[in-house]
């Protein structure tokens, strides 16, 4: 066969294509190469896999007997799918070996630690809503009377008020009422909106924020704990942010490092570059 497969010594025969044996392992090792659609092919229907592939097989011998991969346009397709695919071959290669070591992870964790602060919250939320309250339910609070509600309760608070009294009597969070206010633990990773994070973030242990406004009410945050995550919790992600840093420096130097120069600007629709001026 001109191309695919080549047949090892005790494996086990399940087709031929073109009277050629193909083996178990082959179709296998075969398929595992080639894009996530004709993998899911594969998987899905191997029979037909092996069908189109011996028809991929017949037509591509009979283009090569005809010479069609030496003429214009083919072989330039060919050859430009060639350099396509090696380069990006070697891209994955390249990014599947860079190695990151416990010592780099250790000295990126110690500089961006802050990155990886973490905060116990209390919380109580301020509901509001625009639409009015249909017959029968609670009367809905306003975006403006739950503001100055939530301003008040902050006031209070910055006062010496007791927080677990004021959550008990104000928030609207069913879940973190039940708990006295306790809202469990943001990390700076987590997806939460930026305002919050922010917000959060920008508090001391035992400081109150700004009642801050989301699209269901006003949050008002207390941190009560402010931490790093361990170095193991965080390994994982470290890790990968760091491979990704080389990966996509040695990207940039890379491409930057291609030579091609112009040497008939004529030909490449410039104009070519205007001769000094003659010294006086």
């Amino acid at each position: 066969m001109s191309a695919g497969f080549a047949l090892a010594q005790g494996d086990k025969v399940v087709a031929t294509i073109n009277g050629q044996p193909v083996t178990a392992k082959q179709l296998e090792d075969f398929s595992k190469g080639l894009p996530q659609q004709f993998q899911q092919f594969y998987q899905q229907d191997k029979e037909g896999f092996l069908k189109q592939y011996a028809v991929l097989m017949k037509f591509s011998k009979l283009a090569e007997d005809a010479k069609v991969d030496q003429a214009v346009p083919y072989k330039q397709r060919l050859e430009f799918t060639r350099l396509q695919i090696l380069s990006q071959a070697y891209v994955e290669d390249y990014r599947s070996k860079i190695v990151v070591k416990d010592e780099e992870l250790k000295a990126f964790y110690d500089k961006n630690k802050d990155n990886y602060t973490q905060a116990k919250l209390q919380v109580i939320l301020i509901n509001y809503s625009a639409s009015p309250a249909k017959e029968g339910e609670k009367p809905k609070v306003s975006e403006a009377d739950a503001q100055k509600k939530a301003e008040d309760i902050v006031k209070q608070l910055r006062a010496g008020g007791d927080f677990k009294k004021l959550v008990e009597a104000n928030s609207d969070d069913v879940a973190s009422k039940a708990k006295g206010g306790d809202f469990g633990t943001i990390r700076r990773s987590d997806q939460i909106p930026d305002e919050l994070k922010k917000a959060i973030f920008s508090l001391k242990v035992g400081e109150y924020s700004d009642p801050v406004k989301q699209p269901n009410g006003f949050y008002i945050f207390k941190v009560s704990e402010l931490t790093a995550q361990p170095l193991d919790e965080v390994k994982s992600l470290m890790s990968s942010q760091l491979r990704d840093q080389v990966f996509q420096e040695w990207l940039k130097t890379t491409q930057e490092t291609a030579d091609a120069k112009v040497e008939d600007p004529a030909f490449f629709g410039k104009a070519p570059a205007a001769a000094p001026a003659p010294k006086p």
